[in-house]
This record gives C-alpha cells, sequence and structure tokens, in this order.
C-alpha cells in the first residue's frame, strides 16, 4: 500500500488564526500538523491557493505561538457553516516538530 503523506501528523485540538493578505484574521481549529502542513476547521470558507499567514498555537510542540506562511491547498464545506481545509507550508517554511 503506498502511503501519500511524507511527514508524520499529530492529531491535535489547538488554535491557528489564518491572516489574510488582506490584514483579516480568521480563527480556526487546529486539527492536526505535520513539518509540511496543517489541517484545519473553521467558520470560514478559503480559496484555492490563497496565501495566509498561520500563527499556530501549539503548546504540546511550542513555548510560544509560531508563525508560517502557508497556502491554502484544498478546503471544502463539512456542515452548515463548518469548513475543512488544508494548509501547505512549503518545503522552505516546513517546522521541526519532533
Amino acid at each position: 500500500m503506498h502511503y501519500r503523506r511524507d511527514y508524520q501528523r499529530f492529531v491535535l485540538n489547538d488554535s491557528v488564526s489564518l491572516i489574510t493578505d488582506e490584514g483579516r484574521e480568521k480563527r480556526f481549529l487546529l486539527k492536526d500538523l505535520s513539518a509540511r502542513g496543517a489541517g484545519i476547521i473553521g467558520n470560514f470558507s478559503l480559496n484555492l491557493n490563497e496565501s495566509v499567514k498561520a500563527i499556530i498555537n501549539a503548546p504540546l510542540f511550542f513555548d510560544r505561538p509560531i508563525s508560517k506562511a502557508a497556502k491554502v491547498v484544498w478546503c471544502q464545506k463539512i456542515d452548515g457553516d463548518l469548513w475543512q481545509g488544508g494548509l501547505d507550508f512549503g518545503l522552505e517554511e516546513k517546522i521541526a516538530i519532533l
């Protein structure tokens, strides 16, 4: 069986704020995190390939929130006004979480 992910994902229940190019802040639940990306859930839709600044609050891994450039790689409606999406940090922005 082929495993499609190159980086281990950690299931979390933390928060992430996304800052758009227009300077708007959108808060999401951080549901999983890897060195290369994150899975998020929130009350906002995101545009595919949108560039954002992710401010990640994950006390299990970081003493204080960290900021990373990210790109929205997918987003889908899961219920009512609830959306689920994926962020890619890219090779240059990947984070050390182990």
